[in-house]
């Protein structure tokens, strides 16, 4: 098999790793490497050194000016919510105490999934409570009142 095609296949298999491997990083690679075989597909690069000196320049020219331009089109930007804006939308519902606090701490279950909450008022088992917080797995709780 000559030489060529072992930078072309080691870029395709990067490439398709980079499915399996989240970040948008292993892609570069696999692309350097598929440009590094076609170069020496034409015939112009000859030497071993080059070849692994071409593949490392575009390696890290492409991680570090394309993989900037093209992480905010693909992944996509975090942003933090300003406010007490709920994006789960638990706040304000309805949830039933699973077992007694203790120390202002217990277990709610809300639409079935049991979460640890938190509340300044004492509750017992079985009472409704409405969410007023939720922080990761935590929520803040209050007995039940119709507003």
């Amino acid at each position: 098999m000559p030489e060529y095609s072992y930078w072309i296949i080691a870029g395709l298999a990067l490439m398709i790793a980079e499915f399996a491997i989240n970040g948008l990083v292993v892609i570069f690679f696999g692309i350097s490497a598929v440009i590094v075989g076609a170069v020496k597909f034409l015939g112009l690069l000859d030497d071993t050194a080059w070849e692994l000196t071409l593949f490392a320049i575009l390696s890290v020219l492409s991680l570090v000016f394309v993989r900037r331009f093209l992480a905010d089109r693909f992944m996509g930007q975090e942003q933090q919510a300003n406010g007490p804006e709920d994006s789960a939308g638990l706040i304000g519902q309805r949830a039933t105490v699973a077992g007694a606090f203790q120390d202002g701490v217990g277990t709610v279950l809300y639409r079935g999934a049991r979460w640890q909450a938190q509340s300044s008022h004492p509750l017992s088992e079985g009472q409704m409570v409405r969410i007023t917080e939720h922080d990761g797995l935590w929520l803040t709780v209050e007995p039940w009142a119709s507003h």
